[in-house]
């Protein structure tokens, strides 16, 4: 939590790789990690990525609950530096097919607090997930 908003955020230290090498590297990812991301801000000579994303969480049914499918929508930004990168999710809400805007996470509940745990922690491991391939791609990147 910052400023009472949910933030994942890490810094990597990528060696001798440049400003810019890492900065190629990482839009390069943003431009193919999914078919729902958008590039939304893209800047070489400071080093700074923006892209937005989606999320789609699906919840078995059980005795006591329901089910479903949640949809996300997140915020990714990627601060290339000094042979390091800082990437942080955030911005994250809950979209609603029948509303183009989105419930800020922080605000959203679900009946039961085991279902909103269970939620959050597929949504826990989602990012994580995602930040993850963010590093195999930018700090591990393998060259052809």
């Amino acid at each position: 939590m910052e400023n009472n908003k949910v933030v994942y955020s890490e810094t990597i230290d990528c060696g001798s790789v440049t400003q810019l090498e890492l900065f190629r590297r990482a839009r390069l990812w943003a431009s193919q990690y999914s078919s729902d991301s958008k590039i939304i801000l893209a800047d070489k000579e400071t080093g700074d990525l923006v892209s937005s994303g989606k999320i789609q969480i699906s919840l078995p049914r059980s005795e006591n609950f329901a089910g479903g499918i949640y949809n996300f929508r997140y915020t990714l930004s990627v601060e290339c530096a000094n042979r390091k990168y800082r990437s942080s999710i955030n911005h994250l809400e809950v979209l609603d097919n029948n509303n183009p805007v989105g419930t800020p996470l922080e605000s959203f509940n679900l009946k039961s607090e085991k279902d909103q745990k269970e939620l959050l922690a597929a949504l826990d491991k989602k990012i994580k997930e995602i930040l993850t391939d963010l590093q195999l791609n930018v700090k591990d990147y393998k060259a052809f």
